[in-house]
């Protein structure tokens, strides 16, 4: 058994909560009493611990982050499950709300250091790119099923689209018997910032496609509000398949001029989207948007964890807590060029693929 095998469960069943909970936002509020701000700032809070821990999670060792990841996330998936399937009406909004923010923030620290595991596991592999690869591709499985079959397993209960992510874990906990954890890095010096450059524009092009996807289908399909949403969620799981079939089929082959032409890509994406007029256009043009940005994210991941110069440092602790803040930047600046044009946000995809067809990651091999 490969030792990648052991992430496989537990990364797809949390990658497939975290999509469902987005859709999920007006069922939880009922399900909880509680407002639909509430849920969705619990939501998010779990992102927001993980990337404050990030770059801290290793100093406890590569066994205690993977049991204590496992263990920690299990109990937080049976807590959310108890939660949603527990008439929570006559409790106090203030304990709900406070209690669904731990178990998020439990979920959200979990979450993080088992993928600082899985990855440093991946970039040991004997091909490092292929191995991080196969890593990163992980949670685009999980989010594509959840994207396809969130408003179906709703119909059944709101509790189904919950228990990917508990059985996903426990399979997991199963298969790590046994194993040898990895040996994470233990220095939280942060590298050069430059490092980073390209975490920044991917997950700010990322996070700008997402938040102006529905908006500007609804405005060019002539969409009603609860069609809109679901098309955009089905153009998450084209993304997230070209992401997937980015990193599995492409990765280990593309070289310098590979990663500037998946820079140039995201710019042709993002000019064509305000043209798009049919679902299938906005379909195409997500797969791309999702395949390149995974692609070059990927690659300079590939790059920065096996720098000669940053062996002894955390780099994919800090990577994952700019990649998130580099998302929420791009969610919160899409959003207000929003008020321009239902397309202005993709001008920040534009301008983020121009940067990286202009000065791509490195893809030597080191």
């Amino acid at each position: 058994m490969s030792p990648l095998s052991i992430f496989w469960p537990v990364l797809a069943g949390h990658a497939f909560q975290q999509t469902a909970l987005i859709g999920m936002v007006p069922v939880l509020a009922l399900a909880l009493g509680l407002h639909e701000s509430e849920i969705g700032l619990a939501v998010a809070m779990g992102l927001v611990t993980a990337g404050v821990a990030l770059p801290f999670v290793s100093l406890l060792g590569g066994r205690v982050v993977m049991l204590g990841g496992l263990g920690g996330l299990l109990l937080a998936n049976l807590a959310l499950l108890y939660m949603v399937g527990t008439d929570m009406h006559g409790w106090s909004t203030t304990f709900t709300f406070t209690l669904l923010v731990l178990i998020r923030s439990v979920q959200g620290v979990s979450a993080a250091g088992l993928m600082i595991a899985a990855q440093t596991q991946g970039a040991a592999q004997k091909d490092g790119r292929t191995g991080l690869g196969i890593v990163q591709s992980m949670g685009s499985v999980g989010r594509i099923f959840s994207a396809a079959l969130i408003g179906p397993l709703l119909l059944i209960s709101p509790l189904v689209p919950l228990l990917p992510a508990a059985i996903g874990v426990a399979i997991s906990l199963v298969m790590s018997r046994g194993t040898v954890a990895p040996r994470l890095r233990t220095s939280i010096r942060l590298p050069k910032l430059t490092a980073f450059r390209v975490t920044v524009l991917t997950q700010s092009a990322v996070g700008a496609a997402q938040i102006g996807l529905a908006p500007l289908i609804l405005d060019q399909l002539d969409a009603n509000p609860v069609r809109a949403a679901s098309y955009a969620g089905l153009c998450l799981a084209a993304a997230n398949l070209g992401l997937f079939l980015s990193l599995r089929l492409l990765v280990r082959h593309v070289g310098q001029r590979g990663a500037r032409f998946a820079g140039l890509l995201l710019v042709l994406a993002a000019a064509f989207v305000p043209l798009a007029d049919r679902l299938t256009v906005f379909l195409l043009l997500s797969f791309v948007i999702g395949g390149s940005t995974g692609l070059l994210f990927t690659l300079n991941l590939s790059e920065i964890m096996t720098r000669k110069d940053y062996a002894q440092l955390q780099v994919t602790g800090w990577n994952g807590a700019i990649q998130i803040a580099a998302l929420a930047g791009g969610v919160a600046s899409g959003s207000a060029l929003m008020a321009l044009s239902p397309a202005a946000p993709f001008a920040i995809v534009a301008l983020s693929g121009a940067a990286l067809a202009f000065a791509p990651p490195s893809t030597q091999r080191t």
